[in-house]
């Protein structure tokens, strides 16, 4: 019930904020909500491109690119839930490929060798749950540097999430894909960008809420806390 009551506040402020500014209906307050979702930052070679779960038709051919450019030697693809409805599929002997197996297939299409495909067979559920599987992968496959590739709205919260769980002792690079259609200035004329903005924003309210649950409970860490990556 409190979770059910969590999400509903999730949604309302998402909607509180995009109402707001289309009451006021100036683009110079929409489009500072859109650009403040996305980070992007100076690449540079890493040991890892780590190419989060969601949309690989657009990620993935950015992080071949990057692959392919040079920047890391290898590109590491996380595991998301099933999709539902699949596994009675498959109960009829219709087996349909998940987001991780599309990626690979994509990834070799687009001539990346087998041996620089790293995968992760933990599943994940949210950016938060997949960050803590990266940081199970890490503690066996040491890294000091990641290139994170994802859409243009997601960079933001994902480096939020990625930098409070991994901590200091690794160096984070956000990426957003470049031909990435969401338009952060004209985000409210399109219905997909407008989604977009409604989700990340209750994602980083979640976030915001585990860090003020985390301070009021006394915690010296973030939730969860850190990993050190050696």
């Amino acid at each position: 019930m409190l979770h059910l009551i969590w999400r509903l506040c999730r949604l309302l402020l998402a909607l509180l904020i995009v109402g707001l500014g289309l009451y006021f209906g100036s683009p110079f307050l929409l489009t500072p909500v859109g650009r403040y979702l996305t980070t992007d930052q100076p690449l540079a070679k890493s040991d890892l491109i780590l190419v989060l779960s969601g949309e690989p038709y657009l990620r993935i051919p950015e992080a071949a690119r990057l692959y392919h450019e040079g920047f890391a030697p290898a590109i590491l693809l996380p595991h998301e839930l099933k999709e539902r409805g699949t596994e009675d599929l498959l109960r009829v002997g219709i087996r349909v490929p998940d987001g991780q197996e599309i990626s690979m297939k994509l990834l070799e299409d687009l001539r990346v060798p087998r041996k620089a495909i790293l995968t992760i067979q933990e599943r994940s559920d949210s950016t938060q749950t997949e960050m803590q599987t990266v940081a199970r992968f890490l503690k066996t496959h040491p890294s000091q540097s990641l290139i994170i590739v994802t859409s243009k709205a997601h960079t933001t919260r994902a480096s939020k999430i990625f930098v409070a769980g991994l901590g200091p002792g690794i160096r984070l690079i956000m990426h957003p894909v470049g031909n990435d259609p969401f338009d952060p200035a004209r985000w409210w004329q399109n219905r997909t960008d407008l989604k977009q903005v409604l989700i990340e924003y209750g994602g980083l309210a979640d976030y915001w809420r585990r860090r003020l649950w985390a301070a009021v409970v006394g915690q010296v860490t973030t939730v969860p806390p850190p990993v050190t990556v050696r």
